[in-house]
């Protein structure tokens, strides 16, 4: 009895602290794409080169494709460092699983964990809620998917995981700037990338005639040779200040999830 008194009095704080604030509301639930499959065949051999080099959307649009048609979930290990309402965040190395159906996400941190050790969200269970296990507490807490502590945690929801929807955001804000006649993109070429563990990749970056959102100026995209998913993405300021970058490692697509996987219980594992 005392013991729970005690994580009682311990957790009372903690909550109020992860309490929503006013903030805008972002996505509550991991939206239906947008993306629609044509149908059309896959580019074959170099032509993805060639594609990437002399239209990037469509590039980006035959990478949807296939991710649409041949991934349905993924493991990994995220490595992550943001700038967040102008605070330089440390790295982040996080354990991750997920799936596409229903959309899951479970998220362990093997380091620069701030305020949670673990999270859980699959779309249509816990009240589309995410499930947390902070680091203080062994106690996990149910809150909003876009709330205070959310907004707090990283640029993208937890509801925005899925490499999926990265290259979606992607080939949304680069067809924008193309129908505006704006659109500066640089193939790099097919290189073996240091920080994904030399997997080949095609590179491009994208320089922004003039800063989007959070005054991003220039992005630099990795999508891997062999699934055409966008495993890294490097996002810089005007004068190169880091903004965010994002690499996956360890990637394993469409494995076999124990049951229990996405349940509360891993939360703890």
């Amino acid at each position: 009895m005392r013991r729970t008194i005690a994580y009682f009095a311990i957790l009372m704080p903690i909550c109020l602290v992860f309490v929503p604030q006013q903030v805008p509301t972002a996505l509550s639930i991991p939206p239906e794409s947008s993306y629609r499959d044509d149908g059309k065949v896959l580019p074959a051999g170099d032509e993805m080169a060639a594609l990437a080099e002399k239209d990037p959307v469509a590039f980006l649009d035959a990478c949807l494709k296939k991710q649409h048609r041949e991934v349905q979930g993924y493991s990994g290990v995220l490595h992550k460092q943001e700038r967040i309402k102008g605070t330089d965040n440390p790295p982040e190395v996080i354990e991750f699983a997920f799936r596409e159906n229903p959309y899951s996400v479970l998220l362990k941190w093997r380091e620069g964990a701030r305020d949670a050790k673990s999270s859980l969200f699959v779309h249509g269970e816990n009240n589309d809620r995410v499930a947390v296990l902070p680091k203080i507490v062994p106690i996990p807490l149910d809150l909003p998917v876009d709330g205070a502590m959310a907004q707090k945690a990283g640029r993208y929801l937890i509801s925005e995981f899925s490499l999926r929807q990265a290259t979606e955001r992607t080939l949304k804000a680069w067809a924008a700037a193309k129908d505006h006649g704006n659109l500066r993109v640089e193939y790099l070429g097919k290189q073996a990338v240091p920080e994904l563990e030399g997997r080949m990749c095609y590179r491009l970056k994208r320089t922004c005639t003039q800063p989007e959102d959070d005054d991003v100026a220039t992005v630099e995209i990795a999508i891997d040779a062999q699934t055409w998913m966008q495993i890294g993405s490097v996002l810089r300021r005007d004068d190169g200040h880091l903004i965010g970058s994002y690499y996956f490692t360890d990637l394993q697509t469409n494995p076999t999830f124990d049951p229990a996987t996405f349940t509360r219980a891993s939360l703890k594992k």
